[in-house]
Formats: structure tokens, C-alpha cells, sequence
């Protein structure tokens, strides 16, 4: 082979490398995309999610791309497209997120509370996607616009129990007393009405856009007074539980005073029973005792002399400390001078 043919055959595969790398083009299992050429859409590469309204939406998007002549492919892969006249544009099939940012609305009853929104969506009809929006950015901020105008309609035309409760079902409350001071209306529709409705009127303007909100909607991930009213609410919980515990104490007062007057007269009829038992068993000992004496000295008229003027030196001289002035022949110093005492 001649050096020139050799040259060729390498020009021929360098071109035919080129030719492939411009005309050959992968599409990502995360990815959907549109072929254009001049700027015009003539393809348009799908990449279904297997659900039965994925996939109803997906032959609707068939019969409208037909009627504009634009071709479809499905599945991600490697496809083929003309170098240098057409051109691939990317977008995401994935489930995007939409955060919103907290707003101020005022709700039927004048009630002023921040609300915070978020939700889920996709990229359903591409080519439509590409033509009235372009990028993701621009999406958030139709979202933005979408979503806040939305969630502002459906909130203001509601009193604020509509908003914060789903059904009428009991409030669960410990005290009381709370009970006489939470005074709540009647419940028609109910958060999940509401969140529906937003949804709803959300996904019918997003259509307009290519973009599909996801069927777990919009979702209100906060509710929060506006901060002078959040500031009164507070203050008067306060008040409401100072209120309470005011009438605690005093319901605990009432009882003290109760039990310490229960106590205080089940101490002196205890105390009653014991003095009384005391002097019943005192003078049940003295009538012994005075029966012992009696019988001693009927027994022994001496003896029981003899002992009797022996307490009276110990308690009446020594014990007491008295003093007596006796003369000599008193009796009560016989036994002192070692005397009998007198019959």
C-alpha cells in the first residue's frame, strides 16, 4: 500500500470519527430532550415513568406532536441525529422540587398569617416546556408565580379554622378550664379541601407550560401568625394560664386548710380520749392503791405508821426542803430518838 492510500484511509477515518461523534448522542435515563434543526423541533425523545396517568399523558403528547409533524422516540439511549443542522436540548425527568418563600395573607376573617408552600413537579410535555419557558430557573419562577397566586386565592376567601383544621373532630384538651376558653366554629371544608383546590387551579395553569405538579400536590409546610398578632395570642395564653394556676392555688389553699383542721381535731379528739382514759386507768390505780393501804393497815396499824412517817421525812422534810419547827415532845420525833411510836 503507497504511503498516499494509506493517508487517504486515515482522512477517511478521521472524518468518519468526526461524522459519529456529531451524529451520535446518548440521552440519560434522568433525561428527556428535543432535536431541533434550524430552530424548528423535529424530534422530540421521551423517557416515560410506567404509571397509568404518565403513560395517558404520554399518548396525548404523541397525537400532538403528529399533528405538527415532530417525530417520537422513546426510552433513554444512544440515538442518532444530523451533524452540524440539528441541535439536542436536555431537560430533566426527574422529580424537581419547588420551594416557595414565606408570604403574608390575610385570611377571610382578618386574620394576618405567614404561609409557607412547597411542592414536587416534572417536566411532562418537553417540547412545550422549551418553547414557553426554556430553562429550570425560568420554571421556579412561573412556579413562583403560579403557586403564590393560588395559594393567596384560595386562603383570603377562607376564614383561618378552614386553613389550620381538617375536619370537626373533638380538640383533645387536658384542662378544664381550657374548655370553657377555646370557642371554635364549625369546620365546612377543611385543609384538605383547600391544599386540593390549590393544586388544582396550580396544575391547570402549569399545564400551559409543559409542567405537571406532582400527585402529592401542594403542600402547606407552614403556618405562622404575623408577628404583632403571634405576640397577642401569646400574651394571652399567658394570662389564660395564669388564670388557671391562680384558681389552683387557691382550690390548694382551701384544701390545706381542710386537711389542717381535720387534723387539728382528730389530734384533740385523740388527745380527749387519751386524757380520759388517762384518769379512768389513774383513778381505777389510786382506788387499788387506797384498797392496798386499807388492807395493809388493818393488817399491820404499826407498819404502816412506821412507812407513812417515813415518806413524810423524805417528801415533806428532805424532798420538799420544808422547814418545821417542832418542839421535843412531838410525836414525830419518837422515831428519830429510836422511841416506839405511839399506838
Amino acid at each position: 500500500m503507497t504511503q498516499g492510500k494509506l493517508f487517504i484511509i486515515l482522512a477517511g477515518l478521521v472524518v468518519l470519527t468526526v461524522f459519529l461523534s456529531l451524529s451520535l448522542f446518548v440521552v440519560d435515563e434522568t433525561e428527556q430532550a428535543v432535536v431541533t434543526q434550524f430552530g424548528r423541533p423535529v424530534r422530540v425523545i421521551l423517557n416515560p415513568v410506567e404509571d397509568q396517568e404518565t403513560l395517558a399523558a404520554l399518548e396525548q403528547l404523541r397525537k400532538s406532536y403528529a399533528e405538527e409533524g415532530i417525530s417520537v422516540s422513546e426510552n433513554a439511549g444512544l440515538h442518532f441525529k444530523l451533524p452540524f443542522l440539528q441541535r439536542v436540548t436536555r431537560f430533566d425527568r426527574r422529580l424537581l422540587r419547588w420551594n416557595g418563600l414565606p408570604e403574608e395573607i390575610p385570611t377571610k376573617d382578618k386574620k394576618y398569617i405567614w404561609v409557607d408552600c412547597t411542592a414536587r413537579w416534572t417536566i411532562q410535555d418537553p417540547l412545550r416546556f422549551m418553547r414557553s419557558v426554556g430553562t429550570e430557573e425560568q420554571a421556579l419562577s412561573r412556579l413562583d408565580d403560579i403557586i403564590d397566586s393560588s395559594t393567596k386565592n384560595s386562603i383570603t376567601k377562607r376564614d383561618l379554622i378552614e386553613i389550620v383544621r381538617t375536619d370537626n373532630r373533638p380538640m383533645e384538651v387536658a384542662e378544664e378550664e381550657l374548655r370553657e376558653t377555646i370557642l371554635i366554629g364549625q369546620v365546612q371544608e377543611g385543609r384538605p379541601a383547600i391544599v386540593a383546590e390549590i393544586t388544582a387551579e396550580s396544575r391547570k395553569a402549569c399545564a400551559d407550560y409543559g409542567i405537571d405538579i406532582h400527585s402529592s400536590g401542594v403542600l402547606l409546610k407552614g403556618l405562622t401568625y404575623v408577628q404583632e398578632v403571634k405576640e397577642k395570642v401569646e400574651l394571652r395564653m399567658v394570662e389564660e394560664r395564669q388564670r388557671i394556676a391562680k384558681k389552683y392555688i387557691s382550690e390548694g389553699d382551701g384544701e390545706y386548710q381542710k386537711v389542717m383542721g381535720d387534723q387539728e381535731r382528730e389530734v384533740k379528739t385523740i388527745l380527749s380520749e387519751a386524757y380520759k382514759t388517762a384518769q379512768q386507768i389513774e383513778g381505777e390505780a389510786d382506788a387499788e392503791a387506797s384498797k392496798i393501804y386499807a388492807d395493809t393497815f388493818g393488817k399491820d396499824p404499826g407498819f404502816y405508821q412506821f412507812w407513812r412517817t417515813l415518806r413524810l421525812y423524805e417528801e415533806d422534810l428532805t424532798g420538799n426542803k420544808t422547814r418545821l419547827i417542832l418542839g421535843t415532845d412531838n410525836p414525830l420525833f419518837e422515831l428519830i430518838k429510836g422511841q416506839p411510836l405511839a399506838e
